[in-house]
């Protein structure tokens, strides 16, 4: 009878899984202060914006509520008549065209490097990932004393019988100098990011296609680099929202000088909104540039959007 009872008791269906318990509604409070905290801090100060890049506001024409709306003008002005805007924004975009080539082109060689043992690894992986951990500010400051007349760059290269250069009078030395500080301090991100990228890459494609007598040219341009196609896009896109606001570099270094040679755009909309106070119009720019950025980020991830995100919805 025992034997019975526990044959059956095994052939029985397991019982039914017991439904989810309900959440509480007091859970739901707790998020509530948070909510409330994100809207002041985040979306009321872009509504407040948006709605001045609508005006003629300045702080020397008293309440933003009694400011004139404009409508659409100062978005016109800013695309029609605005030369140096446009040339800001060409200039925001060849910086980030440069910037983005020479980090990447010097992050992965690093990346490949530290692919392999040798003496000195952990010192030297901590000294190239420094950079990234210092204040833009200090940075710029930095290398402004650096590209000084008589400063150590201009003393090295002075032992090789060569002129000093006046980096900061001439625009293609200032913008040089701009692009040696923005590739030094950035450059260890993408380091980081295709490293890690390639130590994740599968054994079995590589061990493929030398088994079909591949070269290791080969198996790095042909099976390695398309695996690491979302890595390296991911970081594209994490460097370009950056690079897009550019502005402590350039302001401790330049100033956009010389004349506008070296001005970007966030560093003209700097100008706009504290030097000139034309906050209104300086607000119009800001969104113009917002609308510009999710445009490129949005184009950037669409080669690897589906395989982002595989798996979730």
């Amino acid at each position: 009878m025992t034997d019975l009872t526990q044959t059956r008791a095994h052939l029985a269906p397991p019982a039914a899984a017991s439904p989810p318990r309900p959440r509480k509604p007091a859970l739901r409070w707790l998020v509530l202060p948070g909510q409330i905290i994100s809207f002041f801090v985040l979306v009321l100060p872009l509504l407040v914006a948006l709605y001045m890049s609508f005006t003629d506001w300045s702080p020397t024409r008293g309440s933003l509520l009694e400011a004139r709306f404009m409508g659409l003008f100062n978005y016109e002005e800013l695309l029609v008549y605005d030369t140096r805007f446009l040339e800001a924004v060409g200039r925001t975009l060849f910086l980030s065209v440069i910037c983005l080539s020479l980090e990447f082109t010097l992050g992965l060689g690093l990346a490949v490097l530290f692919l392999r043992e040798f003496r000195g690894k952990s010192v030297l992986f901590s000294a190239f990932l420094t950079p990234m951990m210092i204040l833009p500010v200090v940075v710029g400051y930095t290398f402004w004393m650096l590209f000084q007349s008589n400063g150590p760059i201009n003393q090295i290269i002075a032992l090789f019988g060569l002129g000093a250069p006046e980096w900061f009078r001439s625009a293609p030395l200032a913008m040089t100098a701009v692009i040696i500080t923005e590739v030094w301090h950035w450059t260890p991100l993408f380091f980081l990011i295709l490293l890690s990228g390639l130590n994740a890459v599968p054994e079995n494609p590589v061990r493929a296609a030398l088994i079909l007598g591949a070269s290791p040219r080969q198996i790095f341009f042909r099976v390695v680099l398309p695996i690491l196609k979302p890595v390296i896009i991911v970081a594209f896109v994490i460097r370009a929202m950056e690079i897009i606001k550019l502005f402590d570099e350039v302001f401790m270094l330049t100033r956009g000088g010389p004349g506008s040679s070296t001005e970007t755009v966030s560093l003209y909309i700097y100008k706009l909104a504290f030097n000139d106070f034309q906050l209104a119009y300086g607000a119009a720019a800001a969104f113009l540039v917002l609308v510009g950025t999710l445009v490129i980020i949005n184009l950037m991830l669409l080669p690897v959007r589906n395989q982002l995100l595989k798996g979730q919805g």
